[in-house]
């Protein structure tokens, strides 16, 4: 082994090396592209904080004597899984730029490194004993996150998977229930037809009565199944028909709709629409759809006279807010957090899919819609759009 001064004087010049390391690091990411470039200028602090801790520890590491050696490998190992499962909770959603990062960390704090060591270690059994412990700390630090991080990935996809087939069984069962009722109908009427024209005297009228009853309950299915696979389908045809949308002429169109309902109801509806153009990008009638949808959700819910509901639009940091408001009887936090959810309704009419057709919708126009309600405080749905801008 080296002299003590040697051990400090090669310390503090790995230590200074770090910032080079940092840098060389950032620049190697963010040349590879805009995403990751956008990253390390989001997390650069944290990530600075994270590689500098780690880095000290491994310079340290170098100079240990064998019995504390083993113990700082078993620690940072451990250290490492952790840091893997963390990364992979809190920023799973860039698992190629986390990996790249965590491999390029790597081979740049290595390449450094055994560059100094070279050029600072005279003897060339210290320069090996030093070059493979370093060796050896990368290695042993990476592999720790690495197992971390595909073990956290992995329990996250199990969970998903659970979640999946949960939401399939929901919606097969939900499915079957709102087929089976008009089908159920459909055979009740077909079996009346066919007793009628048994009869000595057939009655056209009364025939006529149930086949167009038959063929309201089979539009009615077929409705059902187009808003199911509308629920189901993704982005395959989700431009289809969208085109620049007034988003101010929807919402016009769609109070005219519901005036007559809420006059008769002896429900006051409000509106503050902002003097701005509010154009977005999207399938009119579909954005009609979802209008549609939580003003009748807003009227169903007010059973009481004196009741409002009030319609803002306007806009707000480069997106459009739409706000339906009502002071209808609210919901529970249980039943706010299940809204979107295919087939969950507490109404004992209807299929429950409306809202989550609404969340699809919306979200294909890169949009988002959330609910805040409480028991007796009535219920805010807020839509958000992206402006369309010429």
């Amino acid at each position: 082994m080296i002299m003590q001064r040697n051990h400090d004087s090669l310390r503090s010049v790995l230590i200074y090396s770090i910032p080079k390391i940092l840098d060389t690091h950032f620049d190697a990411i963010s040349n590879q592209s805009h995403e990751a470039d956008m990253f390390v200028q989001t997390q650069q602090d944290l990530l600075i904080a994270t590689i500098t801790e780690i880095q000290t520890g491994m310079i340290d590491a170098l100079f240990m004597t064998p019995p504390k050696y083993s113990d700082y490998l078993v620690s940072s190992q451990a250290q490492g899984y952790e840091q893997g499962k963390f990364t992979a909770n809190t920023l799973g959603e860039h698992d190629q730029i986390v990996l790249e990062i965590s491999k390029n960390l790597n081979l740049t704090s290595q390449g450094i490194m055994i560059d100094i060591i070279e050029e600072y270690v005279d003897d060339s059994s210290n320069r090996v004993f030093f070059i493979n412990r370093l060796m050896e700390c990368n290695w042993n630090r990476f592999t720790g996150f690495a197992q971390g991080y595909l073990a956290s990935k992995e329990q996250q996809i199990d969970h998903l998977h659970t979640q999946k087939v949960s939401v399939m069984g929901q919606m097969a069962a939900g499915m079957a229930h709102e087929i089976r009722n008009p089908l159920a109908s459909i055979k009740g009427f077909a079996q009346l037809a066919k007793h009628r024209l048994l009869q000595p005297v057939i009655k056209v009228d009364e025939l006529t009565h149930y086949l167009d009853l038959s063929i309201n309950e089979i539009d009615s299915l077929n409705r059902l199944v187009t808003d199911f696979l509308l629920l189901a389908r993704k982005s395959d045809n989700a431009n289809h028909d969208e085109t620049v949308v007034d988003v101010k002429r929807v919402l016009q169109r769609v109070i005219g709709i519901v005036d007559q309902i809420v006059l008769s109801d002896e429900i006051d509806l409000s509106t503050n629409i902002s003097d701005q153009e509010l154009f977005t990008y999207g399938d009119a009638s579909q954005l009609e759809q979802v209008f549609l949808n939580i003003l009748k959700n807003a009227i169903d819910s007010i059973s009481k006279t004196n009741g409002v509901i009030q319609i803002l639009a306007t806009i707000v940091a480069n997106n459009i807010f739409i706000k339906i408001a009502d002071n209808g009887t609210g919901m529970s936090q249980e039943t706010l957090d299940r809204i979107y959810d295919p087939f969950f309704t507490t109404k004992e009419t209807g299929t429950g899919i409306g809202l989550s057709i609404c969340k699809q919708l919306i979200e294909r126009l890169n949009g988002r819609i959330e609910h805040e309600s409480e028991i007796g405080n009535g219920t805010i749905a807020t839509i958000v759009l992206p402006i369309y801008k010429q």
